[in-house]
């Protein structure tokens, strides 16, 4: 079957998880595989993409911001629910500032089939620029 033709039958939620299959392995390699909050190195189910608006209220523009999101341990992501202070004061004011007037601005933002693709394509470049940087 043709990529073009299984494309056309993915519905927006299919394109939702692959994105974010793409999305995550970048942010965990972009961050290096430490922990964002506490610090820990961590690798395999212990290595979390986490939000800082979490995921069920941050809306697709959050989403997939690369500021709302970084690597996370599980304790930190998922035992201290985002660690959520921490991750504030290293993000620091202006920074959280902004993703809160972003989830604001964009509340009803939707993507079409076509924004998805474009937004995997953009970060399969942009993971494989930071493989090629790392050597991976």
């Amino acid at each position: 079957m043709k990529l073009e033709t299984k494309l056309k039958k993915w519905s927006l939620s299919k394109f939702k998880r692959e994105l974010w299959k793409v999305f995550a392995k970048y942010v965990k390699i972009r961050d290096n595989y430490r922990c964002y909050t506490c610090g820990v190195i961590c690798k395999g189910k212990n290595a979390h993409c986490g939000h800082f608006i979490p995921a069920s209220v941050c809306g697709l523009a959050l989403y997939f911001h690369e500021d709302n999101n970084h690597l996370q341990c599980a304790k930190c992501n998922i035992w201290l629910q985002g660690n959520q202070y921490i991750y504030g004061q290293k993000l620091g004011e202006e920074k959280v500032k902004k993703l809160y007037k972003i989830r604001k601005d964009n509340k009803d933002l939707q993507y079409t089939k076509q924004d998805y693709v474009n937004k995997i394509e953009e970060y399969k470049q942009k993971l494989k620029k930071l493989e090629n940087y790392e050597g991976l």
